[in-house]
C-alpha cells in the first residue's frame, strides 16, 4: 500500500513539474519574442534553474519570498540527493 502511494505521488508530481517548466519556458519565450526552442537551449543543464527561473521569479509578485522559497528548494534537493 506504501509502495503504491510514494510511486503515485511521485509520477504526479512528475507530471505537474513538466507543466511548471513549460509554462516558465513558454512565458519566458513570450517576454522575450523568441521561440521556446532559443530559451529552452539557453536553459539547459544548470542555466534553467540559475538563469531562467530566477529571472522569471523576478516578475512574480512578492518575488522576494517566492525566490527565497525557490533557493531553499534547491538547497534541501541537494542535500537530499547528498544523502541518498
Amino acid at each position: 500500500r506504501d509502495a503504491l502511494l510514494t510511486t503515485s505521488v511521485n509520477c504526479v508530481t512528475s507530471f505537474f513539474s513538466g507543466f511548471v517548466i513549460f509554462s516558465v519556458l513558454g512565458y519566458m519565450a513570450n517576454k522575450h519574442q523568441v521561440s521556446i526552442e532559443d530559451v529552452a537551449t539557453e536553459g539547459t543543464g544548470a542555466g534553467l534553474v540559475f538563469i531562467i527561473y530566477p529571472e522569471a521569479i523576478a516578475t512574480l509578485p512578492g518575488s522576494t519570498f517566492w525566490a527565497i522559497l525557490f533557493f531553499i528548494m534547491l538547497l534541501t534537493l541537494g542535500i537530499d540527493s547528498a544523502v541518498s
